[in-house]
């Protein structure tokens, strides 16, 4: 075998460890399966019900892990549900659930992505708490971001974003 391509082989290699460690601590990260349960490359196949919540078009409810929005009639949920929309907009919706899979209205618990075009992707139930328009929920065992979200919890009262804001008001 020549020198190349023993190079080549060995530098395939690596990359293919890369990923595989890559995914496990994504999979160790979530809980999760391991793969995505769901790819939605557009706003067909779900509609949003609130900060937290989506539907899909089967009639599967979608509960958001660890965290809490407004419901309606509640202060600040037009501007929760709104921010929810824009950020499922970016791209690709991608679910991963949690260890705990339905919650116990029989909603699907799940951890929400979402991957644009460049290829950012965001972790939409941590964004709708840092931008401050939900509150950390931590419901055993479905709790492996629960840190993340308190830090982001705190980062938005700090900075008085959403619903931390004060001075503006609710927008219901």
């Amino acid at each position: 075998m020549r020198r190349s391509s023993k190079r080549s082989l060995a530098t395939a290699l690596v990359v293919a460890a890369a990923v595989v460690t890559a995914l496990a601590v994504a999979i160790a990260r979530t809980g999760g399966p391991g793969y995505w349960q769901y790819l939605f490359p557009s706003r067909a196949g779900y509609r949003v019900v609130d900060g937290d919540t989506i539907k899909l078009d089967g009639g599967e409810s979608v509960r958001y892990i660890g965290i809490d929005a407004p419901e309606r009639d509640e202060p600040y949920y037009r501007d929760a549900r709104r921010y929810n929309e824009e950020l499922l907009a970016r791209g690709e919706m991608r679910l991963a659930y949690g260890r705990a899979r339905y919650d116990h209205y029989g909603r699907t618990l799940a951890y929400v992505y979402v991957r644009a075009e460049n290829g950012e992707v965001t972790f939409v139930n941590e964004e709708l708490v840092r931008a401050g328009w939900a509150t950390t929920l931590e419901v055993p065992p479905n709790v492996a971001f629960a840190s993340a979200f308190r830090r982001a919890e705190e980062e938005a009262r700090r900075a008085g974003r959403g619903m931390w804001a004060g001075a503006a008001g609710p927008e219901n």
